[in-house]
């Protein structure tokens, strides 16, 4: 596998199911929310083509240099839930090859002992096979294969409790191939997909900023599309497109802010809590599938 060292140098309702009665903030409990968007691209996070997450973004704090350390689903999402790169979490490729957390790891619930914990994922490399069950309280997705995010969506904002504190994290899958969005190439079809999922997300983060949670959205990693040999196949890249991604952090009272430091997937534990990322001059990353047509200089 190769090393990768980077030098610093609108709304619309869920496919299912309607958003639950929200609450005054000063009368609901606290909620800290982890949103993840499987496969997108930092690039295809604009105002044209995800105005909600942009108007989110604006009024929040908005990363500009926010890197996934694998272009993997399970390994990047177990850096997001433990803080640690997989050289250290030891996840080095998707659940259904075996890879999977330690029990000897701490994952994100274990850091909130006193609140309801829900994870509510879209597909089978987000899921329990992994280890990300572990520490929550439901733990809720496909046993196999993907399910659309509409669901994903009603079924965890239909869980969060309006009598005590939560910690939620809600995963979509939509824009990973195959991509069945609008258009004629891959590419406009790729950006109907994300188009999708903001308009997915528009109810949510209504609900979720009018009951004054703190919510953390990302991606796990990027995709490529018509930019190198092996298109399409995120996996096996080390570039930019998959391995940036966008980072948003919303909490009620913070000042809207583009931060352009350099961060990873392993801050998002701190982020949640509302501490600052690690300061950093690099960012250390790997393919996860090597192949050297497609990630210049690795060994098979």
């Amino acid at each position: 596998m190769l090393l990768w060292l980077l030098a610093c140098s609108l709304s619309s309702s869920p496919e299912k199911g309607d958003v639950k009665p929200v609450l005054p903030v000063d009368d609901a409990p606290p909620i800290t929310a982890l949103i993840t968007i499987d496969t997108w691209r930092a690039d295809h996070f604009t105002e044209a083509l995800t105005p909600n997450l942009w108007a989110l973004a604006e009024a929040g704090e908005r990363y500009t240099n926010a890197w996934s350390p694998m272009g993997l689903t399970t390994p990047a999402h177990a850096s997001m839930l433990t803080g640690l790169l997989p050289w250290e979490h030891d996840v080095w490729a998707n659940n259904h090859h075996g890879y999977s957390l330690s029990d000897t790891i701490p994952v994100l619930p274990e850091q909130y002992p006193d609140r309801a914990t829900g994870a509510f994922v879209s597909a089978y490399p987000a899921g329990p096979t992994g280890g990300f069950h572990r520490g929550w309280d439901v733990f809720d997705g496909p046993g196999e294969g993907e399910r659309p995010g509409g669901v994903t969506i009603a079924k965890a904002l239909d869980w969060v409790p309006s009598d005590r504190p939560s910690l939620l994290w809600i995963h979509v899958y939509e824009p990973h191939g195959p991509y069945v969005g609008d258009g004629y190439t891959e590419q406009e079809r790729y950006a109907s997909e994300v188009r999708k999922v903001d308009q997915m997300m528009g109810p949510v983060l209504s609900f979720l900023q009018a009951r004054g949670a703190t919510i953390v959205v990302t991606s796990d990693h990027g995709e490529v599309l018509a930019e190198e040999r092996c298109g399409y196949q995120h996996e096996r890249s080390i570039s930019e497109t998959v391995l940036r991604v966008p980072l948003i952090r919303w909490s009620p009272g913070l000042v809207p802010t583009v931060v352009n430091d350099w961060v990873g997937l392993t801050d998002i534990p701190a982020l949640l809590r509302g501490k600052s990322p690690a300061q950093r001059d690099h960012w250390v990353a790997q393919s996860g599938m090597c192949e050297s047509d497609c990630a210049p200089g690795c060994d098979p």
